[in-house]
């Protein structure tokens, strides 16, 4: 598995993000149950969210990320992706 860090950025359309984070938020939950979003959660500022992924490689991810509701509703702005090779951490295993 590869894991990779994400970080989105949000339109200015507050109006849009809040009809479409109900949905977001289910899809988030289905693919943390999976097991390959490991984490994930909003910026405190509200401009955007970090998530770290486990995948088999950029592509799924590629696939995973256009499948968001917020890809597809238009929420998002930005999209920064880095892969990323975590050492340490209780989450770990």
């Amino acid at each position: 598995m590869t894991t990779f860090v994400v970080e989105i950025r949000y339109t200015s359309d507050r109006e849009l993000l809040e009809r479409t984070r109900p949905a977001h938020r289910e899809y988030a939950r289905s693919l943390a149950e999976r097991g390959v979003l490991l984490a994930g959660g909003p910026l405190v500022d509200g401009t955007g969210g970090l998530l770290v992924y486990a995948t088999a490689d950029r592509d799924e991810l590629d696939s995973l990320l256009a499948a968001d509701p917020y890809t597809e509703a238009g929420v998002i702005a930005e999209t920064t992706v880095r892969e990323w090779k975590p050492l340490t951490g209780s989450w770990l295993g």
